[in-house]
């Protein structure tokens, strides 16, 4: 995992305000490395052309390409040239200096070279998909029970709307989450899954709600860990989360070498079990089952497509736990950065890597890159992406975006941006057949 550093929008702004005349505030400049081609998408053997605008003077830079990482040197001339040597991604990182505790201040650049072709560095273990298919049967052996549906305050939803604190159970998966229903009558409404990123400890009421007011279709928002959900707004319950968050501390890494005791597999049984039940409501219309999510959401939505052929549509964006063996195809690992954590993980990581999945979806598909994103690389997502077991795919890039953040709002979107209006689309299409 990439070491901490200060925000750069932060740092720059305080620079900036320690240098200005107090009569008059100096303008605010934000540091920028982008690849001079638009799409700053190239071919293997061409030159990639980095041009850097205000970062000042003593300016250091690193390029790494995958493979390994450039020593530092001194920016001349507010440019950084690299050759595009293979299919894969350059990441360009900028050191800006030191903040006040003596930490680096860093920017990103970004540039893909070929990456419909980058490939994946984990191999399929032969019994994979047995492994799967058995653990979903013997889940599935158990009645699925509906252990808790509180009805929430409609204080805390639109007019119109249902909304519920969930808990279903088969045998010793346990699912937990927020149920929202928007107004439609009986077998009307698609059905939405929408999974969390990998610090939720709680499910989230308004991103539920959010899913359901915009694809007006049954929302549901998974909380992975099973956990009670303590979120009904969006000021977040710290306190309790401060609670819950021991029992699940380093749950990407401990027993990773374990295929039966790894927290994953429960976690993605759980995405089998949230799909189970939404089709069992009154309300879906049996049809139009939906899995979306980003980072470990977006891993989770690909892994619920793959386990449940009745999911037809499947949005990922930033997708983590995607190619854990990415250096032997020379790329970085996708999040966690198993390995680095727990080496012996190498036993069993094949088995809960969305490369794996990936063939195993069938139903169309929308993925999302950022070209800066040091949480989860853009090579470790289009590694999935390209093994996809549809060619019914589209992938989004955002280019001077990281794992979240835009640095460019001006012309790119956020990764975790892409599919919403591709959603609403296949919805509406879907609503005239």
């Amino acid at each position: 995992m990439m070491k901490k550093t200060v925000s750069l929008l932060t740092a720059v702004a305080a620079c900036a305000a320690i240098a200005a005349p107090a009569t008059k505030p100096a303008a605010k400049t934000v540091p920028m490395v982008r690849a001079e081609r638009d799409s700053a998408v190239y071919k293997v053997g061409e030159k990639i052309k980095f041009v850097v605008t205000d970062a000042g003077e003593k300016v250091f830079y690193t390029v790494n390409n995958g493979r390994f990482t450039t020593p530092e040197a001194l920016l001349k001339d507010n440019e950084i040239n690299v050759d595009a040597k293979e299919p894969g991604f350059v990441l360009v990182t900028l050191k800006l200096g030191k903040d006040a505790k003596g930490k680096d201040i860093v920017t990103y650049g970004g540039a893909a070279i070929e990456p419909e072709k980058i490939v994946p560095g984990t191999k399929r273990p032969a019994d994979f998909e047995k492994f799967w298919q058995d653990e979903v049967a013997n889940m599935r052996k158990s009645e699925l029970e509906v252990v808790k549906k509180t009805p929430i305050d409609a204080k805390y939803l639109p007019e119109g709307f249902t909304g519920y604190d969930v808990e279903v159970r088969r045998g010793d998966v346990t699912a937990t989450g927020y149920l929202v229903i928007p107004p439609g009558g009986k077998g009307t409404l698609g059905a939405v899954i929408n999974f969390n990123g990998a610090s939720k400890v709680s499910s989230e009421l308004p991103v539920a709600i959010g899913v359901a007011k915009r694809f007006k279709a049954i929302s549901f928002n998974l909380n992975f860990h099973g956990l009670k959900n303590v979120n009904l707004t969006r000021v977040r319950n710290r306190a309790e989360e401060a609670k819950m968050r021991p029992a699940v501390k380093n749950y990407q890494f401990n027993n990773g070498d374990d295929r039966q005791a790894y927290a994953m597999r429960k976690i993605f049984l759980r995405t089998v079990l949230s799909a189970d039940y939404l089709r069992t409501l009154p309300e879906f219309d049996g049809k139009n089952l939906i899995a979306s999510g980003g980072s470990l959401g977006g891993c989770q939505a690909i892994v619920c497509a793959a386990l449940v052929p009745e999911v037809v549509y499947c949005v990922s964006n930033a997708t983590a736990m995607c190619d854990h063996f990415g250096k032997d195809a020379g790329h970085l690992p996708g999040w966690p950065n198993l390995f680095e954590r727990n080496p012996e993980a190498v036993k069993a990581a094949a088995y809960f890597d969305v490369v794996n999945f990936a063939p195993m979806v069938k139903c169309p598909v929308i993925m999302g890159v950022g070209f800066i994103d040091v949480t989860c690389p853009p090579a470790t997502t289009y590694a999935a992406y390209n093994v996809l077991g549809t060619t019914d795919k589209k992938m989004f890039h955002s280019i001077t975006g990281g794992h979240g953040n835009v640095l460019d709002r001006k012309r790119d979107k956020g990764v975790f941006s892409f599919g919403n209006v591709e959603t609403q689309k296949f919805l509406r299409n879907a609503k005239k057949k």
